[in-house]
């Protein structure tokens, strides 16, 4: 996804409009992308600064939390930048010789950003293993633990 800067002198804008696939340099938590697409613009303002406006949006598949399954995880990403921006925060996505810049390195500093730290669509779940169980925060413990009943008599004691 190289854009070449150079269009811009032969026209007020450079429309962009990618679908994005999933690649190599993607983060290791996203599993894949689905229906990921880039629309937006780049353009020269009064001050003869060069900006990039676009929306980066669609559907990464990560972990669940808590089952480890895929689960889908809809994002939207708004980049609004100045050239000289890009070129300080991003130093490897402009090339100055050709005047291109490489819209693919931007896109994917940035949705490494969107991808959440834990993530469920299962928050109630009641999980089960072998000798163990996992219960949501509501669940009211039936009986109590036979280890724990020399402490129930002495709490009686204190009314």
């Amino acid at each position: 996804m190289l854009i070449n800067l150079d269009e811009l002198n032969n026209k007020d804008y450079i429309d962009i409009n990618y679908k994005v696939e999933k690649d190599a340099e993607l983060d290791k938590r996203i599993i894949d992308l689905k229906n990921a697409l880039v629309t937006g613009k780049v353009y020269e303002n009064s001050n003869s600064d060069i900006l990039l406006e676009c929306t980066f949006s669609g559907t990464m598949l990560i972990e669940d939390s808590i089952t480890l399954d895929p689960i889908p995880y809809e994002f939207s990403i708004n980049i609004d930048e100045n050239l000289d921006n890009l070129v300080e925060n991003y130093q490897d996505c402009y090339e100055n010789t050709q005047n291109t810049l490489d819209l693919k390195r931007i896109l994917w500093q940035n949705i490494v950003l969107e991808v959440p730290i834990s993530y469920t669509l299962c928050p109630d779940a009641n999980i089960k293993g072998n000798g163990w169980e996992l219960k949501n925060g509501n669940s009211k413990v039936e009986g109590v633990d036979p280890r724990l009943k020399k402490l129930e008599d002495l709490l009686k004691g204190d009314d």
